[in-house]
């Protein structure tokens, strides 16, 4: 027999239903964003395809998923409480699945930041906290399971809160040492600091979107244990790391021009001006970019950007008379 609907149905089922729609049109937007690189850079490393793609498999399999927990809510069991408050059927694509997508984008920001900044301590640090994220992540799916029914997960909010603070941590982490890393550097090239600067900004932009989601998850959680508003966020989050992602990867067609980009005329670079241990040093290069090749992969950060670039003088003498080779790809 079913039970009578109450009053505030709408408040129980809205922010579910909001969270599908929103997980929805992340999914279309990561599908286009996926495409965008699968065209723009079919040079990249095969690990960095593997994270993507990879990614793209979760993503349309938690997409799945949710789409026959709508189809049971809203569809066969419209109208019945009992299936609403069962929450069998989000422990794996919510929990599971999110915490293990979230941590694969940590954890790919950490080898990154290590890279980059050449700090161990720190690239270990947030992943140190991604896989923290993971672990609860995935204990809090176990609770979920166990769980049952909806209304006893609110008196087990400790796995939850570690969980989503420690996920928010990770990317608080990540954005502020791109921060301090992009404040330290001095470049006396111009065009090299706005680029570099651009990578970081989308850096910290969308690492700061997914702190300010998980923050608000887990706030939601512990101030209104009694509903379901939490749900909303807990269906975007993962969408959202995955989408990050690939902004960041494809933001390297929009700082130096795809293969597909056509409108940006051809320049050239006669020498490379940089600051090392406060002495100015000058490499007399002859580089051609042209904005339409895809030859050469250039690093920046281990951001790689497509480039056809021709090097006419490949020894170049540092101060003291030492040679040094230049490479043809490379990492700033």
């Amino acid at each position: 027999m079913l039970r009578d609907i109450p009053s505030n149905v709408g408040e129980r089922t809205a922010p579910e239903l909001y969270g599908m729609f929103f997980n929805y049109g992340l999914m279309g937007s990561l599908a286009v964003q996926v495409y965008h690189y699968y065209s723009s850079f079919p040079a990249d490393k095969k690990v960095i395809k593997a994270v993507v793609y990879t990614l793209l498999i979760l993503e349309v399999a938690q997409t799945g998923i949710m789409s026959y927990f709508a189809y049971t809510i809203f569809g066969s069991g419209y109208g019945n409480l009992e299936v609403f408050d069962k929450s069998a059927l989000e422990w794996f694509p919510v929990c599971i699945l999110g915490s293990v997508i979230a941590g694969m984008v940590q954890l790919f920001y950490a080898h990154r930041i290590r890279l980059l900044i050449g700090s161990k301590l720190l690239g270990s640090l947030v992943a140190f906290f991604a896989l923290l994220q993971i672990g609860s992540g995935i204990g809090q799916g176990i609770i979920s399971k166990l769980a049952v029914d909806r209304s006893n997960l609110s008196s087990k909010p400790i796995c939850v809160t570690i969980w989503l603070l420690s996920s928010a941590v990770c990317d608080l982490i990540i954005a502020g040492s791109m921060v301090f890393w992009l404040k330290r550097q001095r470049f006396l090239s111009v065009h090299m600091h706005d680029t570099v600067a651009r990578v970081v900004r989308y850096t910290v932009e969308t690492g700061s979107v997914t702190a300010l989601v998980a923050i608000l998850q887990v706030v939601v959680f512990l101030a209104f244990p009694n509903n379901n508003f939490f749900e909303t966020p807990s269906w975007t989050l993962g969408k959202l790391y995955s989408n990050s992602l690939l902004v960041l990867l494809n933001s390297r067609a929009v700082i130096l021009g795809g293969r597909s980009y056509q409108s940006a005329p051809a320049e050239s670079i006669n020498e490379i001006r940089f600051n090392s241990r406060g002495d100015v040093s000058t490499l007399p290069l002859d580089i051609r970019t042209s904005s339409t090749g895809s030859n050469h992969a250039a690093a920046i950060g281990g951001v790689r950007v497509q480039k056809e670039v021709q090097v006419a003088k490949e020894d170049v003498r540092w101060p003291g008379g030492i040679a040094s080779p230049v490479s043809r790809e490379g990492e700033v």
